[in-house]
């Protein structure tokens, strides 16, 4: 048994108080008013319940809930720690990197150049070769009239150039296809401001986000209704222990929940749990969504 489960037995015992009649006290099931008194937190339903049954507990059987949680609060887990452990609904798109083409090798694109240069130098040796052997055929007293009938072709004295370095590289650049822009991936995150409080109603607005989704959550027995702007009901009646109620109310321009024992309901938006504003049994929340995208 923990110091502070101890420590609620004792003044309940004190105030010959047993479990069924602390249970009708609180409204709070006797199997978690005892797993409270063993220090047993994770058989409650959740770890965000634990402080409001402590609470309800202490005063039912005359203790200060503040002075217990000063003096007890490193016992009671921490309902934010399991709120961040949720899947995040933010998503992050793949982003690919474009391949950089290939370059040309510089000694494949001279290659041919090379070639052309070889073969012009083989075309001229064999000219050159043939006038040699003309000119002999001259020498042994052949007409010279005779030798212009043998090569009638006209020799071009224009040699290709081989194509520079640099000029290679500079077109090789030019093929090389730009590459594509990455595209920027916006993650959207949700604020939940709360903007007025009247008597036991609270008021909120959700933005930074394009979805409005809820869920509710039943610890024990409460009356829950849920209706938006223009009065249309979602739901109106009463929900028992592990009941769950979900709705999408992205298409909504304001939601109000009511919960009536509101100790025994968690509500849940976009995934991520809400604390609600007030420690009264009844109470009133109404959420105006703002869509991130209008």
């Amino acid at each position: 048994m923990s110091e502070l489960g101890q420590r609620l037995r004792e003044a309940r015992e004190q105030k010959d108080i047993n479990l069924d009649d602390l249970q009708k006290t609180t409204k709070i099931q006797k199997r978690y008013l005892l797993a409270i008194e063993e220090g047993n937190f994770d058989a409650l339903p959740g770890k965000f319940y634990a402080r409001a049954f402590v609470k309800n507990y202490a005063e039912a059987v005359g203790l200060d809930p503040e002075e217990i949680f000063q003096e007890f609060g490193n016992e009671l887990p921490n309902p934010h720690k399991e709120g961040s452990e949720l899947p995040s609904r933010r998503t992050t798109r793949a982003q690919k990197t474009p391949t950089a083409p290939k370059k040309k090798s510089k000694g494949y694109s001279i290659f041919p150049a090379l070639v052309a240069g070889l073969l012009i130098i083989v075309v001229f040796a064999g000219i050159w070769v043939f006038a040699q052997y003309n000119s002999q055929d001259s020498a042994e007293g052949v007409v010279p009239e005779e030798q212009d009938d043998r090569f009638e072709g006209e020799i071009s004295e224009e040699i290709p150039t081989v194509p520079d370095e640099e000029e290679e590289e500079v077109a090789a650049v030019e093929e090389e296809s730009p590459a594509p822009e990455e595209e920027e991936v916006e993650e959207q995150t949700q604020v939940l401001s709360q903007t007025d409080v009247s008597g036991n109603h609270s008021y909120y607005t959700l933005d930074g986000t394009d979805t409005f989704e809820a869920r509710l959550v039943a610890a024990g027995r409460s009356y829950v209704g849920i209706a938006n702007a223009k009065g249309n009901s979602f739901f109106t009646g009463e929900v028992k222990d592990g009941d769950e109620l979900d709705y999408d109310f992205s298409a909504e321009e304001e939601i109000t929940f009511n919960l009536g024992a509101s100790n025994n309901v968690q509500l849940i938006i976009n995934e991520e749990p809400f604390e609600l504003p007030l420690e009264a049994v009844h109470q009133k929340v109404t959420i105006t969504f703002a869509p991130a995208n209008e």
